[in-house]
């Protein structure tokens, strides 16, 4: 089975905090791993900022939320350069911006920079994962407002209208441990890889 792309198929799962984007993003990687597939996955920037003493939450810092965001570009980009089949992100560049305009308010220099990323260096599929449930507490962000976390998701949504981003909700779970997600996602990655090679032979059938 062929898997050559030009660059990466660029995963983002998307979502406020506490919904379980961490735990997903690696038991993606993991099974795509075991499909034969080189696969870049990286957790949340801002836990690694947290635990270097750069703020975030409700005291983050327009300068904290840049390096954060910069440091997500960085490892996107690292992926691509790397020749990596496929790149799982925690998170894309426009849940960053929301929690920076949460704390510093609307910046319209880094929403046209973010757009004009986004295009030249586009996520294959965006997911978004739902509220359900109770709200995580992993150690990084403020576990104890649900009006932060229901912020956070409006905000989301909100730009994700405003800038035109195709994303898909994922559907609401049926099982506690919520593995119908990794296998949606494993089962949907693996039909966009085929997909070039079998438009290469119908061509070359032609």
């Amino acid at each position: 089975m062929s898997h050559t792309r030009k660059r990466p198929y660029k995963i983002s799962l998307i979502s406020t905090h506490g919904t379980g984007k961490t735990t997903l993003c690696y038991e993606v990687a993991a099974e795509l791993k075991k499909r034969g597939l080189k696969v870049k996955v990286f957790s949340e920037i801002a836990a690694a900022a947290f635990e270097q003493g750069i703020p975030i939450n409700e005291t983050t810092t327009l300068p904290a939320q840049m390096y954060i965001m910069m440091q997500h570009i960085t490892e996107e980009l690292r992926g691509t350069l790397r020749h990596y089949q496929v790149v799982v992100c925690d998170r894309s560049v426009f849940d960053n911006l929301v929690y920076l305009e949460r704390r510093c308010g609307e910046n319209r220099m880094l929403r046209e920079f973010l757009k004009g990323y986004a295009e030249a260096f586009p996520y294959d599929v965006i997911y978004k994962l739902p509220m359900v449930g109770e709200l995580v507490d992993d150690g990084i962000r403020d576990a104890q407002s649900r009006e932060f976390q229901q912020d956070i998701y409006d905000r989301l949504n909100a730009l994700l209208g405003e800038f035109g981003i195709e994303h898909r909700t994922l559907p609401a779970p049926t099982t506690e441990l919520r593995r119908e997600w990794a296998d949606l996602i494993v089962r949907e990655t693996m039909e966009a890889l085929r997909r070039p090679a079998q438009e290469n032979r119908e061509k070359a059938a032609v």
